[in-house]
């Protein structure tokens, strides 16, 4: 249990529950999520059933073929008041460990938006996949410094500046210091399906 009361459970176990929770609700089958997504039905079932931890990759590729919030897959029902504490181990990880992903608030209807921080340690590089049409990502510098290239453009970004983009391109996140990197980003939906 954490500090308001809420049980905590393990994050392949949640994007189980949750993957289960939207696939019941728009009636489809694991054939359709795959054929939408990208990701193989054995993967999804294994997903849903909590015997395996996808990739943010991977769990991107499902929002966007379910046209969901990507939090709505990896979040946990929450009290009215929520206090949010970072934990140590990372909600999701990505390129071999250098890239770790922690959610701290999940997707509401009600603002549109999600909060998660974002740690990039030296050498990290990560590749995001196009978001949906209608997300747009907010990202401000914590600390440290770190490049995001968008439309094969660069900018480099430390903690006097932030960014604010139309996340249906590919973007790709680099730490090209010997320090940690640490990111605040907020995802807007303008629609979640």
């Amino acid at each position: 249990m954490n500090e308001v009361g809420v049980e905590l459970i393990d994050i392949h176990e949640r994007v189980g529950q949750n993957l289960q929770r939207i696939r019941k609700r728009k009636g489809w089958t694991f054939d359709k999520i795959a054929e939408q997504t990208g990701v193989s039905k054995g993967m999804l079932y294994r997903i849903e059933k909590g015997e395996t931890q996808p990739t943010i990759t991977t769990v991107w590729r499902i929002a966007t073929g379910l046209n969901v919030s990507f939090s709505s897959l990896i979040k946990q029902e929450a009290e009215v008041v929520t206090v949010a504490e970072q934990r140590q181990t990372p909600d999701l990880e990505e390129d071999n460990g250098r890239c770790h992903l922690f959610l701290i608030f999940p997707f509401d209807p009600e603002t549109k938006f999600e909060v998660y921080t974002m740690i990039l340690r030296p050498g990290a590089n990560y590749h995001s996949l196009p978001h949906p049409e209608g997300v747009r990502e907010y990202i401000t510098v914590k600390s440290g410094e770190f490049a995001i290239t968008l439309h094969e453009k660069t900018y480099t970004l430390d903690e006097k500046k932030h960014i604010q983009f139309s996340a249906n391109v590919p973007h790709q996140y680099e730490n090209r210091t010997d320090a940690e990197t640490v990111l605040q980003l907020i995802m807007y939906y303008a629609d979640e399906g």
